[in-house]
């Protein structure tokens, strides 16, 4: 009985026993892999924060348009006979554009100019007589009266005259305006009448669009209103001419409401450099403020974690870690980012790979890299 029961209990030590040593065997691989865990390292590269000059800048997108687009209008009543040019044609100043029928005007001036020649006639014979007639009064043989007469006419005769001169000029002015010309260099952007058509005075015959004057027009949200102020440099550029840079200024801020918003709209009036034209594209970048020796670190060093912004600065040790560092940001710039608190010039911080830190992270430099 007793030899059954020691058996019995032999048995269960024996399992128990090799209970034990499996379960030690299983936790062996755990705690390599805890060690491997700890000791394992990201790849990173690093760059060192630096002192730059920084712009904050404004950027917008808006369209040119010419500060000068007359709508040319008749200034006499008569039929255009012929169009010069077309919808989308330049012009220069002083160009012909449209001519209007000129055949009663004509008339008109000829018949100006017959009357004055025979006022002309008329006022040397009465000239000619009042000169004899005051010779003769002074030897006292013409009464008084006839050469009152006389010099009467004669004033009468040059009145007239002045009369048809004047008529003359008028009629020579409607001739000049029945010759539409341009009064500025621009393209022609509407033809409102044909071949045919009767003009009267006022009447519009052609929209002209000055494209050496012009104007950019630059929307804003109302966020920045506090930033802009008239005087403030532009940098402007447009699609029609990629390589072309212009400098401006601002020289109006207006505001703008919509249905939806409110905006504003920086003005500035610039000469045409050359191949820009009225309703292209273009971009507008303001210029706000310079910031001399701003601290910056490249864009992909900042990372946004729980406290905020934040950047991983390289310690020492081997393999190095890092430490995570908030910090206060401000504009960016050509891949750089500008840093106004947390760090100084000089320091080593972690460009790619930061996204997969934290804080103690253990890290592996790029190769070429400090």
């Amino acid at each position: 009985m007793n030899g059954r029961h020691n058996r019995t209990w032999g048995f269960v030590l024996s399992g128990v026993v090799a209970i034990a040593l499996l379960a030690g065997c299983g936790d062996q691989p755990a705690a390599s892999a805890t060690v491997e865990e700890g000791t394992r390292s990201i790849a990173v590269t690093v760059a060192e924060s630096r002192q730059q000059e920084v712009r904050v800048e404004l950027y917008s997108v808006g369209r040119l348009v010419s500060r000068n687009a007359p709508q040319l209008a008749a200034e006499i009543d008569a039929r255009v006979v012929e169009v010069l040019v077309d919808e989308g044609e330049a012009i220069a100043e002083g160009q012909e554009l449209i001519r209007l029928d000129t055949t009663a005007l004509e008339l008109s001036r000829r018949e100006a100019q017959a009357s004055i020649q025979e006022l002309a006639a008329s006022i040397a014979n009465e000239q000619r007589r009042v000169e004899r007639y005051r010779d003769l009064k002074t030897h006292d043989v013409m009464p008084q009266e006839r050469l009152d007469d006389a010099e009467a006419q004669l004033a009468v005769y040059q009145a007239s005259m002045a009369a048809a001169e004047a008529r003359l000029a008028i009629v020579e002015d409607r001739l000049r305006k029945a010759r539409l010309v341009s009064p500025v260099n621009g393209v022609v952007e509407r033809r409102h009448v044909s071949v045919g058509d009767f003009a009267t005075v006022g009447s519009p015959l052609l929209t002209v669009t000055d494209t050496k004057g012009l104007r950019a027009l630059l929307p804003f949200p109302e966020t920045v209103a506090a930033q802009l102020r008239v005087g403030q440099s532009l940098v402007l550029r447009s699609p029609i001419a990629p390589e072309l840079e212009l400098g401006a200024a601002i020289d109006e801020i207006r505001p703008q409401v919509g249905a939806m918003n409110q905006a504003l709209v920086a003005i500035a009036d610039i000469a045409n450099p050359g191949p820009w034209r009225p309703e292209a594209t273009v971009e507008g970048i303001a210029l706000v403020e310079r910031r001399s020796g701003a601290v910056v670190v490249p864009v992909l060093s900042v990372v946004k974690r729980p406290a905020g912004d934040v950047v991983y600065l390289l310690q020492g040790g081997e393999p190095p870690s890092v430490r995570q560092q908030p910090v206060v940001v401000g504009a960016r710039q050509d891949g750089w980012i500008e840093i106004r608190e947390g760090v100084r010039a000089g320091t080593t911080v972690v460009a790619e790979g930061a996204y997969y830190l934290s804080d103690g992270a253990r890290v592996t430099v790029a190769e070429g890299q400090p």
